[in-house]
């Protein structure tokens, strides 16, 4: 896996201005918070709360996007108009594209961390 197809590793350096302790502090705070907030989305896609689908879709997009991760902060933002519309067609297979793509984001993460420490 190329993580710079994952994550825009170019710009999210430009955000943090080469700040690796920052980098790595992120990476902890998000790998985690990631998984409840994973929870959290799943817990109102089954209890078909739309407010509450936004808020926790919302919340994880704002932080994978921390990780200029664009394709994951996209789908987290189709979960989280899915909320706000109180919309559920389709809402299963958004959120399974989102923990793909999570994942994918992890996987990257780990390898970006691992870089850092060895630098």
């Amino acid at each position: 896996m190329d993580i710079h197809d994952v994550l825009d590793t170019e710009e999210l350096m430009i955000r943090l201005d080469n700040d690796m302790e920052l980098l790595q502090e992120l990476i902890e705070i998000f790998l985690e918070d990631y998984p409840q907030q994973m929870v959290a989305i799943a817990n109102a896609i089954q209890s078909r709360n739309g407010q509450e689908l936004q808020h926790a879709a919302h919340t994880l997009k704002g932080a994978v996007g921390n990780f200029c991760a664009k394709k994951a902060v996209e789908l987290a933002f189709q979960l989280e108009k899915k909320g706000e519309g109180e919309d559920f067609e389709n809402v299963s297979e958004v959120y399974s594209l989102l923990e793909n793509e999570l994942n994918k984001v992890v996987s990257a993460l780990h390898v970006l961390a691992a870089e850092t420490v060895a630098d």
